[in-house]
């Protein structure tokens, strides 16, 4: 069996096309992993290189360094990128679900059911917004204010629930086509190797960037809208 490739940070950043800069900033911040120290010299391998590709990659696509490193450290834990991108994880050559648009959803009329981790904040905690407070800190500073506008609890929650039901169908219907579209087309063409594989999973990434900044710009603009103050009354001269 081959040894692994091992590079000096010198060599390293040559293979990568970087710089040796580079190399240090993101190991400064914690994108790449310490390399193996033998004497004082550091050694790096082939993880090291397809990190920094990976990097290189994300970077060349419009990503910046918090957000690379949110994503490769969900890598690291082992979470998987569809836990990170939102999205159903397929085994390789399986994009069966990402080739069409998706069907158009059917309205639900009656509000949504409370999920049972929000029924169980209800019934066993003081402060029921622990239920938003850890996994949708920005739905819990929504509650926090409606509820301290005096609407209440239950009907607090059964809002943001709403909220969250109407951003679901927006996902449901247009999701499936934005990621075939801008990853899964392109892996569907490829060799499907472990290659085409890696990029298959940047571009999903990427693609999902794209897409929550366009949806969260477009929802701000119509939010917007209907925040505009009413026009001020005219002032009449006494009499």
């Amino acid at each position: 069996m081959a040894a692994e490739a091992e590079y000096t940070i010198d060599e390293l950043a040559r293979v990568a096309d970087t710089t040796v800069r580079s190399v240090r900033v993101y190991h400064e911040r914690g994108l790449l992993p310490s390399p193996d120290v033998r004497g004082r010299i550091g050694y790096y391998g082939s993880d090291h290189l397809n990190r920094l590709q990976t990097i290189s990659r994300l970077l060349g696509r419009g990503m910046k360094l918090n957000g690379i490193r949110e994503l490769l450290d969900a890598w690291d834990r082992g979470d998987g990128l569809a836990d990170v991108l939102g999205v159903a994880d397929q085994p390789p050559g399986d994009l069966s679900d990402t080739q069409q648009p998706a069907a158009e959803p059917q309205e639900r009329e009656a509000p949504p059911e409370l999920p049972d981790y929000v029924k169980q904040a209800l019934a066993a905690s003081d402060d029921p917004l622990d239920a938003y407070r850890v996994t949708n800190p920005r739905c819990c500073d929504l509650a926090t204010r409606l509820s301290d506008a005096g609407l209440p609890v239950d009907t607090t929650f059964q809002f943001v629930e709403r909220l969250r039901a109407d951003c679901d169908r927006i996902a449901d219907r247009y999701a499936s086509e934005v990621f075939y579209l801008l990853a899964g087309q392109s892996y569907e063409q490829s060799a499907r190797t472990p290659k085409d594989r890696t990029k298959l999973e940047t571009d999903l990434a990427i693609a999902r960037l794209i897409a929550t900044r366009a949806a969260s710009e477009l929802i701000d603009q119509a939010f917007a809208r209907h925040s505009e103050l009413p026009a001020a009354p005219m002032a009449t001269d006494g009499i």
